[in-house]
């Protein structure tokens, strides 16, 4: 794995608890990730990867599905002290 760019939802090991903490996508679909309560500092969990970069994460008791071109621009880095 490439350790010069930051870690992002679409290479992350599936069920390790990580933290958002980038969001690098235009404002319509950001707006949509906010209602979604994925945020900057949100602890989140990939639980199932999908053809085409698509994955499922878990945030709390809810699993949010995102597309690969969203999951390749959410910065993660792992979870401290959870």
């Amino acid at each position: 794995m490439d350790t010069s760019s930051p870690l992002t939802v679409e290479h992350c090991p599936l069920d390790a608890d990580m933290t958002i903490t980038a969001i690098d996508i235009d404002e319509r679909h950001r707006f949509r990730m906010l209602e979604l309560g994925l945020r900057v500092g949100t602890i989140i969990r990939v639980i199932q990867k999908s053809n085409f970069g698509g994955r499922v994460i878990a945030k709390g008791t809810e699993r949010i599905a995102i597309d690969g071109h969203t999951a390749a621009r959410v910065a993660v880095t792992p979870a401290e002290g959870v």
